[in-house]
């Protein structure tokens, strides 16, 4: 029988397998730990972004709030001219007012980034502030010059003296000069300012010639003499011209007053119309030739209301002395009882209220009647004082009565048709008023008022016109018929 060959084999048939190769390559984040590690990460990533997004929010809306009280500071040292002074101002609020707004804030980032926003612009705010601070020294020290330029001018405007008027011209120059040195200005500023000053001065010589004898030819000499057209042209000259001629006339005319020369004012406005430059340039002409036209005609006009006020001024005087004679008359003739004998003490009370219902109603008549004549105003004044004295003398109705007594029927019947006609006319409204307040004083005087208090709580005096008037007709009417008898 064949023999069948054997070996032994040395592998484990249930252990070992023969290695295998494969191009397969898994990502270990495909997995499912490997998903959710990722999209925790996103997350992460979108808070973080999100939390910026909102700080910064956080932040620039309080910067801005912050910047908008700096600015208020900024503002309020913007007149300071110290600017040292300005500055420190500055700082201690702005540490006080942020480290108080800064103390508000509990986020840690927050708070920083608002801290390092406002740092950047703290140099910008200083800045500003010295920029405010020499802006307002250049303006108060504008201010200052012009203010002393302007005395100097004032003061040389005012001298006749040679020595005088040369110092405070060279001060204003000098004042100037240094203004410009000080801050630096070019040397064509300080040139038109200088040419400024000049004119200034003389247009100042040139009042103090208008009015003078030859005063126009003085003013043309000055010009010349000064080259006056190298720094002030025709147009202001011309103002300047105008101008003083306008002061002296409108000095030397002043209506209604006894020092006023309206002649010599007119003789300045011929002189102003025909002023001429040595140059050529007349002064009459365009928009000053209206204003010269019309100051003369303003001062034709003046001339004759001043000559008719000075009319009235001297009848107001005369008047005056004659009305004040009549009152002293009248009040003489209550209180003097003659033989050295003194006046009572109810004629005193008497006088002095007849006095003062006498200057009352000559007032009110002045002032109702500015147009009277002398010899009109007079008038008044002589039946005002026999109304007064009548009113006196009839101190009650029974005197009233007695003394109709003894008037003849043509008095009484005039008397009384003149009451009633009175009476219609005061309850239409147009009663003289003159007549309605001799009315009231006699009224007063019957006993006929009501007291009453003013707006300061005074009592006085409110005639009733009425009842007076009720009481004082009937009597009228009954003595027309006795009187017609006894005729």
């Amino acid at each position: 029988m064949p023999k069948i060959p054997t070996f032994t084999t040395q592998a484990r048939p249930t252990a070992e397998v023969g290695s295998i190769k494969s191009n397969i390559k898994l990502d270990p984040t495909k997995t499912m730990a490997g998903a959710l590690s990722t999209v925790a990460g996103s997350v992460q990533d979108y808070y973080i972004k999100q939390r910026d997004n909102a700080e910064k929010v956080e932040v620039a809306k309080k910067v801005f709030e912050i910047k908008g009280e700096l600015e208020k500071y900024v503002q309020a040292e913007k007149e300071n001219i110290n600017n040292e002074n300005a500055i420190n101002n500055f700082q201690k609020k702005y540490k006080d007012y942020l480290n108080q707004q800064l103390f508000g804030v509990k986020n840690n980032r927050i708070k920083k980034k608002i801290k390092e926003n406002l740092d950047l612009e703290y140099s910008e705010y200083v800045y500003n502030i010295k920029k405010n601070s020499y802006a307002a020294l250049e303006k108060e020290s504008i201010k200052v010059t012009n203010d002393e330029i302007n005395s100097l001018a004032g003061k040389y405007g005012t001298s006749d003296n040679p020595i005088l008027k040369v110092k405070y011209k060279t001060e204003a120059i000098n004042k100037i000069t240094k203004f410009a040195n000080d801050f630096g200005l070019p040397k064509n500023v300080l040139d038109t300012k200088l040419k400024a000053l000049n004119s200034q001065f003389l247009l100042a010589d040139m009042s103090q010639l208008v009015g003078l004898e030859n005063g126009a030819e003085q003013i043309k000499k000055l010009d010349d003499s000064l080259k006056g057209t190298s720094f002030l042209n025709d147009q202001d000259f011309g103002k300047g011209v105008y101008d003083s001629y306008n002061k002296k006339i409108s000095d030397i005319s002043i209506k209604g007053d006894p020092n006023s020369d309206y002649d010599r004012a007119l003789e300045l406005t011929n002189e102003l119309e025909t002023f001429q430059r040595s140059n050529g340039y007349k002064i009459n002409n365009g928009d000053l030739s209206i204003k010269i036209d019309s100051l003369k005609e303003k001062i034709l006009t003046e001339k004759i209301q001043h000559e008719g006020l000075l009319l009235k001024q001297g009848d107001n005087k005369l008047f005056s002395d004659y009305s004040n004679d009549l009152v002293r008359g009248l009040t003489k003739s209550i209180t003097d009882k003659g033989a050295g004998l003194p006046p009572e003490l109810s004629d005193e009370i008497a006088g002095a209220e007849v006095e003062s219902e006498y200057k009352q109603r000559i007032k009110n008549y002045l002032s109702t009647n500015p147009d009277a004549s002398l010899t009109e105003k007079k008038q008044f004044a002589r039946e005002l004082v026999y109304t007064l004295q009548n009113i006196y003398e009839d101190k009650n109705i029974d005197k009233n009565q007695n003394r109709i007594l003894n008037q003849n029927r043509f008095d009484i019947e005039a008397e009384y048709l003149k009451v009633i006609n009175d009476m219609k006319l005061l309850q239409e409204e147009n009663l003289d008023p003159n007549i309605l307040e001799q009315y009231k004083f006699r009224a007063i005087q019957q006993g006929f008022f009501n007291k009453v208090k003013d707006k300061d709580g005074k009592e006085k005096k409110e005639a009733d016109v009425t009842s007076f008037i009720n009481e004082y007709l009937p009597i009228l009417a009954g003595q027309i018929r006795p009187t017609v008898t006894g005729q």
